[in-house]
């Protein structure tokens, strides 16, 4: 029975991290999307100071998702998901 619990946290673990992976994949896409735009002929200024701004938010994004695995690791090594099950 421990063995099964030890591989289910991993299979938990490598899909949060897939997730995470999958959420900075297509943050880094819209990021370079946005900063793609500012390379328009004609653009006003303030049009290229507003995609500079969403593809740096874009990317500034990844950082909380990290944290967010970070306590998602906490919670699938502290077993809750186990415990929840039980019920």
């Amino acid at each position: 029975m421990q063995e099964s619990t030890k591989a289910r946290q991993a299979r938990r673990k490598r899909d949060a991290v897939r997730g995470i992976l999958f959420f900075a994949i297509l943050q880094i896409i819209t990021s370079v999307a946005c900063a793609s735009l500012c390379f328009i002929p004609g653009m006003p200024q303030w049009g290229i100071l507003l995609c500079l701004v969403l593809a740096i938010l874009c990317l500034a994004l990844i950082i909380p998702a990290l944290f967010v695995l970070k306590s998602r690791f906490k919670e699938i090594e502290g077993g809750e998901l186990d415990a929840a099950g039980k019920y």
